[in-house]
């Protein structure tokens, strides 16, 4: 890490309860359009989830033999906001592996709204990234997900639960004391071998660059506390990572996927 990320991150402000409860994990909740406003229009976040999805693609082929045999795909999603878009992405995916019909999603957010409306399927489904042909089964898969309102470092789940675990561009919403109790939970509940993909913006200048340029969007700006590849990735000593994209900051946002150690 070099000494201008290290200054980036040692002035990084702690968020007080009352700033957490009022960010953006919560104000994104609020609004019906947050796929279209916030995704669409900030394309590194659609860059970083489809990064994870390349990722993905990559375990897939090398354990395809596997989910072939198995029964069921479990797939948690932490932090999906509302249309839970790496989900979606990641359903498409199985499509392309004939395994869609074995997936079964679990997601855990801390907004209830957040959770009934995407259960519902009561959001807009973003054709430029995913195949309208697939709108059906993908939403069915969706209103058929398990939901549980909570916070990524208290996760609810057994040791070893699923085979799939996904948190894109969460991190940098959580207190810089909490991002390595919610890693440590997010590896916690993978199964050994089991894929974890991770997204995460980064912004050198975040105040003078992304923010002021956000300033007056429909969508207030928030407190957010940015965390570099290198911090973050050292979070997870479990994970073996086998993929990166964008950890050399010369873009927005930062992608990496690895495997649980069978140790």
């Amino acid at each position: 890490m070099t000494s201008s990320m290290r200054s980036i991150i040692n002035r990084a402000k702690k968020a007080t309860p009352e700033e957490f409860l009022n960010s953006s994990i919560i104000r994104f909740s609020r609004h019906d359009d947050y796929i279209q406003e916030k995704l669409l229009v900030d394309f590194f976040a659609i860059k970083g989830n489809l990064m994870i999805i390349e990722g993905l693609r990559t375990y897939i082929k090398n354990n395809l033999e596997y989910f072939k045999t198995v029964e069921k795909i479990k797939i948690l999603d932490i932090g999906p906001a509302i249309g839970a878009i790496s989900t979606l992405l990641t359903l498409q995916l199985l499509d392309e592996f004939s395994l869609l019909d074995k997936a079964r999603i679990w997601l855990l957010d801390a907004s209830q709204r957040v959770l009934d409306k995407t259960h519902d399927g009561d959001f807009f489904y973003p054709t430029s990234i995913l195949k309208p042909e697939l709108k059906d089964p993908i939403i069915k898969k969706i209103r058929a997900a398990k939901t549980e309102i909570g916070t990524a470092e208290k996760n609810p789940w057994p040791d070893n639960t699923f085979d799939i675990v996904i948190a894109g561009f969460l991190f940098h919403h959580l207190h810089r004391e909490i991002k390595p109790l919610a890693a440590k939970e997010t590896t916690r509940v993978l199964r050994p071998n089991g894929f974890l993909g991770i997204a995460e913006e980064w912004f050198e200048d975040y105040g003078e660059e992304y923010a002021k340029y956000h300033k007056n969007d429909k969508i207030p700006l928030a407190y957010e506390d940015i965390i570099a590849y290198e911090e973050l990735s050292f979070m997870f000593p479990g994970i073996n990572i086998f993929f990166t994209h964008g950890t050399d900051y010369k873009e927005h946002s930062y992608t990496f996927c690895g495997t649980k150690s069978l140790e």
